[in-house]
């Protein structure tokens, strides 16, 4: 059973549910995760579907470098911040459920579920929505009700899918994958963390990244790269410098078959951020980002090449291609690094669903410290059951 607190809690932890990490500096790193990840994907709505020379000329030669409406408001996410937080969900209900039952947390199949419950945020009826009113506490959240250019590939596997949970029998590498799946490292930062041996445990997050990928996208550039950007992402949150995170996912990833796609980018973002950074011209040199591959590698690009958050982000989203999940992958890494205070104030405001995102992230951070174990934490855990339903 992993990170399972079972002290039984004073009177005040029953009065303050959801739980607030007690370690305020991750608790920053947490959201700024998080948050970095939704505001990139907001920055980059506007113009995911731009060339560059659409961009420059809509905006001016510094490319978009505000919040632009899209979807009919400043702010909006897209799918890929909707997916994440569904793989949050995902996460912490398998948690929860290996805390509850004692046995090992069944990640693939919550998020399988978790994803199913998106799914239902894409088609469902006025009708429907007070059923999944009563699912848990992510399909509160109205806004999430709303279509946002999901991937045609996750949409088809998910309906193929429905009700199994399998791996997709398709032969896709597009980036739907790998821009979801910062949460799988938030979870496993924990344990990197504790870990003195960290390479023990890196096998294990790059799987279940990898494993959750594949429920949508069947090839190995499309799992692989997401299997990479969950052991970045737990190793930044864990305290490693960028780069020396990047060379551990690089060692995992060489141990698996048809890797050296996959390997072949990550190589190239790196050699292209210290030859060329902040280059808009290096980002075309390395692709669209629209397959899996090519947005990491872009995502990785920026946050190398970046002297703060801020130019980071814009670097990420003015090109020829899929803004806004290579804006939302820089800015998972960028944020994980430098923590939620690094993200400009002018975005945070007008983020939508901020408060929901900050949310998960606090969830993220704290659920090593929930109490559900004794007869005295009914409260607790009636709590978590209601806010993340067991798969």
């Amino acid at each position: 059973m992993l990170f399972c607190e079972i002290a039984a809690p004073t009177a005040w932890y029953a009065m303050s549910l959801p739980r607030i990490p007690s370690d305020a500096h991750l608790r920053g790193r947490f959201q700024g995760c998080l948050l970095g990840g939704a505001a990139g994907d907001a920055l980059g709505a506007p113009v995911e579907f731009l060339d560059l020379e659409e961009i420059v000329l809509a905006y001016g030669e510094g490319g978009i470098r505000d919040f632009a409406p899209a979807y009919g408001k400043l702010g909006s996410i897209t799918d890929d911040t909707q997916m994440t937080l569904f793989t949050a969900e995902g996460m912490l209900s398998a948690q929860l459920a290996s805390a509850l039952g004692g046995q090992e947390p069944d990640f693939f199949r919550a998020a399988t579920v978790s994803y199913a419950r998106w799914l239902m945020t894409q088609e469902i009826s006025q009708r429907g929505l007070s059923a999944a009113a009563n699912s848990g506490w992510l399909l509160r959240q109205r806004k999430l009700f709303s279509r946002r250019a999901p991937g045609t590939t996750c949409l088809s596997a998910l309906h193929s899918n429905r009700g199994k949970v399998t791996r997709a029998a398709n032969d896709s590498k597009g980036c739907g994958g790998v821009m979801r799946i910062a949460p799988v490292g938030m979870y496993f930062a924990h344990a990197l963390i504790r870990e003195r041996k960290q390479d023990r445990l890196i096998p294990s997050i790059f799987r279940t990244g990898s494993d959750l990928a594949a429920i949508t996208h069947g090839h190995p550039s499309g799992c692989l790269s997401a299997g990479v950007l969950a052991v970045i992402v737990g190793l930044v949150l864990a305290g490693s410098p960028l780069e020396e995170a990047i060379d551990a996912a690089k060692k995992e990833l060489r141990n698996h078959e048809s890797h050296q796609e996959t390997l072949a980018a990550m190589e190239q973002a790196e050699a292209l951020a210290e030859a060329r950074p902040r280059e808009r011209s290096a980002l075309r040199v390395m692709g669209k980002g629209f397959v899996a591959e090519e947005a990491l590698a872009m995502g990785l690009y920026c946050a190398l090449s970046a002297r703060d958050f801020e130019d980071g982000i814009i670097l990420a989203v003015n090109h020829s291609g899929d803004s806004d999940s290579t804006g939302s992958i820089a800015g998972n890494l960028l944020g994980a690094a430098a923590g939620v205070e690094a993200i400009p104030d002018r975005w945070l405001r007008n983020l939508e669903l901020r408060t929901t995102i900050e949310a998960l992230a606090d969830d993220l951070a704290a659920f090593p410290e929930w109490r559900l174990g004794g007869e005295s934490d009914r409260e607790e855990r009636a709590f978590y059951a209601n806010r993340y339903p067991l798969a």
